[in-house]
């Protein structure tokens, strides 16, 4: 029988955003879940085009890793350093949102060159966290 968990609240709100969806909601048995997403953090304006990360070109050779969601940046296991060495699909860091941990693989293989961000920053949707040498 299915149960509502975090792995299902986690993917359904990864596809929500994805979607541009507003509005969250889940049932199943008598437990549910339903969460509301800002139509700001859905759509970037116009005028915010200078704070826009999403628009952020990469660095000419490095791949960005971003984040995945709008929440608080903490560390993954081993945490991301310059110099340290990821693999494609590794967990690098964790994206805190709606008191839900959501991890961030990196997107390549390589040397972290760059590191972005701090413990418990706040981070936009599509931030660059690091940046990677693949």
């Amino acid at each position: 029988m299915a149960q509502l968990d975090m792995d299902l609240i986690r993917h359904a709100l990864i596809t929500a955003r994805k979607h541009g969806f507003a509005e969250v909601e889940l049932a199943v048995g008598e437990n549910s879940f339903a969460a509301s997403l800002a139509p700001a953090l859905l759509e970037p304006t116009v005028e915010s085009a200078s704070e826009d990360f999403h628009k952020e070109e990469p660095k000419e050779g490095l791949i960005d890793i971003r984040a995945l969601l709008v929440g608080y940046y903490r560390p993954a296991k081993t945490p991301l350093k310059v110099g340290a060495m990821v693999q494609e699909g590794e967990v690098v860091a964790i994206i805190g949102a709606l008191g839900i941990a959501n991890d961030v693989e990196a997107p390549a293989s390589g040397e972290v060159v760059e590191v972005l961000i701090e413990q418990n920053q706040p981070v936009e949707y599509g931030q660059v966290l690091a940046r990677i040498l693949p």
